[in-house]
């Protein structure tokens, strides 16, 4: 079966199969067994052709009255094809042309692919069969959702026909609501007329101090992150608690640290019930539950269980991300793991919460170890810190919730006890800090600061800029990466390669391209820009690979250097900012928060075992102030960023140089959230001029200060994480937060 571009089934004899596995696999292609009764559409099934036949001669065979394509000669179906029965064994016999057939239709109709069935795997061949066609062309959508997708099947049916509906195809509504019985409401009484309203700020008074002015000086807008010192909270004192009764939910980690803490709880006379994990939701007693951490349905059973007993949390302790010292996993596996136990058991909790339309406060708190590199001497695993992103967004979205993060290194030494450790968070978890990112290092608490630093602009270019310098850029082909590529252009004529997963047509085809499509196609756009950035002194290389992609990163590292030699630094900008970009917590699934995993952290991860053994100038990860900030509907693309700035810090912790560092851009995402706005708008309409001028104004102010930030970073020392913002960052989070 030819099911796509790079993706083939093989059939013959088993030694013959094992003998091409040996050969693929030596040659670093990947490859799998799969499990089948029978070795079908080969050679193999030769001995029943003749029998085979005499059965479909029995059957009374009509020509087909829709057009289709046949697997077996990749085009359309004839009607003396249809209608012969040694077709019908050839089918049984001869290779499936899946792929041919798929680029077949599309040369000739470019149409709209509808997968009927369960699963996506026809969905997935039909992508890598229409690689190098443009993605906004391409429109291939699942009728039934896969097992790794939690959300409802009806759900996902109206969600794949609304697509249908937006892109042209006519539905026949009045058969959709046939079953429906609906009743006559009164219209609002505001007509929905587009006018604007907004609210302009007020002009600052003379004389007075404006804590939200932009600062002026561009040189004022950087700032890092730091750990302070901070007082520790009064000690826990036995029975400070007895007097006022109230539920703890408190989700049990597997080093007994929980398990001490219920105690502790259960001798104040308060309700502590625990929650391990395990294969399947199971109550062992009366305050105690066992779950399964994948399972979005166990984390709503709890709740439902203890709504009925009147017993909903007041307080919830998050313990599943304090793990062993000891990983023995790979990066992405353990990255995957701690996933399950912490994101999204965060992010099913908080769903199941919202289920019970809980009005009453709840404090989440958050534990875990090792997440943040405090001192010198600890040991980050970046993996945890996507929990922390989820916790900057739940109360951004749920007013009655808050979410506190407590980090801690297990006790190792004599010189300090679990005992001191399990007094330290009593001493957090009742008492009434407001501190939202807090960690325990021995006997003293650090909390969480962003401090501001100056950076002047030196040099023109930086010298960290080589003349002819190679620079890869993943993204390349996103507003960021173009920026940053005209800019090496103009200033060090450098090679460049712009990697991104959709690519541009065959360089030989642009001016077809362009003379066939309108100025403001995507594609018609970045083919002009890549041509600017030749005229200015570039040589440039596109290159089509998905950055999480390691057979595909390698490939596109050989033809970087055969072409253009050694490579002088990286510039990671990928990342995903569809539609499925902003989802509600409530609306969130494992899917879409995977896809904002799988550029930044899935990808960086590649990027990092790629690069080894190459010695680069700098590696500078594309990050986002909504690490810092949240945002409504961000709560995935907030942990996604989280990681990537501490993935930074891990690079650099026991180097002496600093070369791989993250930069929290700002309002990167401004211009193409207000494309999208455009989306419904009427041609020509006030409020589209509108829309399109800020636009313009946001995309030239976007260059100029990319460009900007960019030179003032390489002209000064490198640190693993630069947060830029021009407003004072600690009054935004305390507005955001």
């Amino acid at each position: 079966a030819i099911n796509g571009a790079k993706l083939c089934v093989i059939a013959g004899e088993t030694e013959a199969v094992d003998e091409l596995a040996s050969q693929l696999t030596e040659k670093g292609l990947a490859c799998r067994h799969l499990q089948t009764s029978h070795a079908f559409h080969s050679q193999m099934m030769e001995p029943i052709a003749s029998s085979f036949t005499e059965l479909v001669k029995t059957v009374s065979l009509k020509p087909p009255q829709i057009p289709y394509l046949s697997n077996v000669t990749g085009t359309w179906i004839t009607e003396a094809e249809a209608t012969d029965p040694s077709y019908w064994t050839k089918h049984l016999c001869q290779p499936v042309r899946f792929a041919e057939g798929v680029n077949e239709l599309w040369k000739q109709q470019q149409p709209i692919l509808l997968e009927v069935g369960p699963g996506q795997t026809l969905s997935s061949f039909a992508l890598q069969c229409l690689e190098g066609e443009p993605l906004a062309d391409k429109v291939v959508l699942p009728s039934l959702r896969d097992a790794y997708n939690q959300q409802p099947d009806l759900a996902f049916l109206l969600n794949s026909l609304g697509q249908l509906w937006l892109s042209g195809v006519e539905i026949d509504w009045s058969e959709f609501y046939t079953d429906e019985r609906r009743h006559r409401i009164p219209l609002p009484t505001y007509p929905f007329e587009r006018q604007r309203y907004w609210i302009e700020p007020l002009k600052p008074i003379a004389g007075a101090q404006v804590s939200l002015a932009i600062k002026p000086d561009p040189a004022d807008c950087f700032y890092i992150p730091s750990w302070k010192k901070s007082m520790p909270p009064v000690s826990f004192e036995v029975g400070s608690l007895t007097e006022r009764k109230s539920c703890w939910l408190v989700f049990v980690d597997e080093l007994g640290i929980g398990n001490q803490i219920i105690q502790q709880l259960e001798n104040e006379n308060q309700d502590g019930i625990s929650v391990r994990q395990g294969e399947q939701f199971y109550k062992l007693r009366e305050k105690e539950y066992i779950i399964n951490c994948r399972s979005k349905s166990d984390y709503n059973n709890i709740l439902q269980d203890l709504h009925t007993q009147d017993r909903l949390p007041n307080t919830i302790v998050h313990l599943w991300s304090l793990t062993s010292n000891e990983q023995t996993q790979s990066s992405i596996e353990f990255f995957q793991e701690i996933q399950h136990t912490g994101f999204y058991s965060l992010l099913f909790l908080t769903q199941a919460l919202s289920k019970q339309l809980i009005d009453d406060p709840i404090q989440i708190w958050l534990l875990s170890n090792n997440m943040h590199t405090v001192e010198s001497t600890d040991v980050c695993h970046p993996e945890k810190a996507t929990l922390l992103g989820l916790g900057k967004v739940i109360p951004q979205e749920y007013n009655n919730i808050t979410c506190q993060s407590i980090d801690v290194v297990l006790p190792k030494s004599e010189g300090f006890s679990e005992e001191t450790l399990i007094n330290q968070l009593m001493s957090e978890i009742t008492g009434k800090f407001s501190d939202l990112v807090i960690a325990y290092r021995g006997n003293q608490r650090w909390v969480q600061a962003f401090e501001a630093v100056r950076l002047e602009k030196f040099a023109e270019p930086p010298k960290r800029l080589r003349c002819n310098g190679v620079y890869l850029i993943t993204g390349g082909l996103g507003k960021i990466g173009l920026t940053l590529a005209e800019y090496f252009a103009q200033t060090v004529q450098a090679k460049l390669v712009l990697l991104g997963r959709s690519g541009l047509p065959p360089k030989q085809k642009w001016e077809e391209w362009l003379s066939t499509h309108d100025a403001d196609n995507p594609t018609s756009i970045r083919i002009k820009k890549v041509q600017n950035l030749e005229e200015l002194g570039a040589q440039v290389l596109i290159v089509t690979a998905d950055v999480a992609n390691e057979i595909q990163m390698q490939e596109a590292l050989r033809q970087t250097e055969e072409l253009f030699g050694q490579i002088n630094g990286v510039i990671h900008a990928a990342a995903n900012l569809g539609e499925e970009a902003i989802r509600t917590i409530q609306e969130a699934n494992y899917t879409e928060c995977e896809l904002q995993f799988q550029p930044k952290a899935y990808g960086l991860y590649t990027l990092e075992k790629v690069l080894q053994g190459r010695k680069l100038d700098y590696c500078l990860l594309i990050s986002s102030v909504g690490a810092v900030l949240g945002g409504v509907g961000f709560a995935a693309y907030t942990a996604a960023n989280i990681f990537v700035d501490a993935f930074a810090h891990k690079q650099n912790q026991f180097s002496n140089c600093v070369n791989w560092f993250s930069a929290n851009w700002f309002h990167a995402e401004n211009s193409h959230f207000l494309e999208r706005s455009l989306i419904g708008v009427a041609e020509g309409s006030q409020e589209q001029i509108e829309i399109q001028k800020q636009i313009e104004i946001e995309v030239e102010v976007f260059q100029q200060e990319t460009v900007d930030v960019f030179q003032r970073i390489l002209s000064n020392r490198l640190v693993p994480q630069m947060i830029i913002w021009r407003i004072d960052i600690t009054t935004e989070i305390d507005k955001w937060i």
